[in-house]
């Protein structure tokens, strides 16, 4: 019998090996992914297992050439001009020079309607601006998950983790630790509260199941209009 496991919208082919000892993943050249377990593992206890690598996995896919992340999200250019979000809101990029007398100013910062950006900088723009982001989302997202969790009714866990998570926004670890990605920021404040309460409500139903989706119906009637907005646009910011 072909075993497999659903985990979020993941499916790994499941292989028993009566010589393995421990549950491993393994992300194929072609994206697939395997699960290896021990011959008489209990596959319950495997799902468990597999789902406290899910960070790990969507990052090594999202590194994957065939679909990576240029697939998902636009790659900034950093010619002046250029668009970017920042909490839903629109910017313009203004590439400034720095002399080397001048007194020092951040890489990245905002005045008005423009994202200031130091022309020196832009050969690594993208980490730059990435930084920029984690910095900003810790505070802010921390923030969110403290006032939905009480109407959730749900405990996360102590820290909330901003990273790079690929092609997903969030993901909730097995030990209730909440991840979001640092292009978080880039949403309009509406939809940062849907996938935080979408996460939230991952403590208390693991699949997306009807159980799931009524909960986050419960918590954020308006969550579907939220749900298709970053379906159609988040790939535009």
């Amino acid at each position: 019998m072909n075993e497999t496991i659903h985990l979020d919208d993941l499916t790994f082919r499941v292989q028993r090996s009566a010589r393995r000892k421990t549950v491993g993943v393994t992300v194929e050249r072609d994206a697939s992914l395997v699960a290896h377990l021990p011959k008489h593992v209990d596959i319950d206890d495997a799902t468990a297992l597999i789902r406290t690598k899910l960070v790990w996995v969507y990052q090594k896919l999202a590194a994957h050439k065939d679909i990576g992340r240029e697939a998902v999200f636009r790659r900034p250019e950093f010619v002046d001009g250029e668009g970017f979000y920042f909490l839903g809101r629109h910017y313009r990029l203004k590439l400034v020079d720095v002399g080397a007398g001048e007194p020092p100013v951040p890489t990245v910062r905002f005045d008005g309607d423009r994202l200031l950006f130091k022309r020196q900088q832009v050969a690594s723009g993208e980490k730059r601006i990435a930084e920029y982001y984690t910095r900003a989302a810790h505070p802010y997202l921390t923030g969110a998950v403290n006032r939905w969790k009480g109407i959730v009714g749900v405990e996360p866990g102590r820290y909330v983790q901003v990273m790079d998570l690929g092609f997903r926004w969030a993901s909730c670890s097995q030990d209730g630790t909440l991840n979001f990605h640092w292009r978080m920021m880039q949403l309009p404040p509406p939809v940062i509260d849907y996938v935080v309460v979408h996460e939230l409500a991952h403590l208390k139903v693991a699949d997306h199941s009807a159980a799931f989706w009524n909960e986050v119906a419960r918590v954020l009637p308006s969550y579907q209009t939220h749900r298709n907005w970053l379906r159609d646009k988040g790939g535009e910011l």
